[in-house]
């Protein structure tokens, strides 16, 4: 009888985040001037729902398979993505071009935010609460 022994583990490391079948992204709206927008006036659910804000338009831009947008006025999005979005960069063109102009300036939903200084960084952890 032959005894296999495992040399080798499943290649994790604490402190590491791993995702080989998806990206994470922290989205940081902002404006022109860096300035981050409070994302609670732009919820699209409740008595003050707003159709068409901020965060819906972005979803709807880039169709992630999660996402959070913490109720502060940080303007953060925490978003996980398939494969097909692999590059912060180019995700950070792509949410800055919706609702361009032909001045070059934005306007994104009913209450015209401009989000054409938004960042977007690609995770280096999670935190799952």
């Amino acid at each position: 009888m032959t005894t296999v022994t495992r040399v080798n583990g499943s290649a994790t490391q604490v402190g590491t985040l791993y995702s080989p079948n998806c990206f994470a992204y922290l989205i940081t709206v902002k404006n022109t001037s860096g300035t981050a927008i409070d994302l609670q006036t732009e919820d699209s659910y409740g008595s003050n729902a707003v159709v068409g804000g901020v965060i819906e338009s972005i979803v709807d831009e880039i169709n992630p398979k999660a996402w959070f947008a913490p109720a502060d006025n940080t303007g953060k999005i925490h978003v996980i993505c398939d494969m097909n979005i692999d590059s912060a960069s180019e995700l950070q063109t792509r949410i800055r071009r919706i609702g361009l102009k032909s001045d070059g300036t934005t306007s994104v939903g009913p209450n015209t935010i401009d989000i054409s200084g938004t960042t977007v960084a690609s995770a280096s952890s999670i935190t799952v609460a």
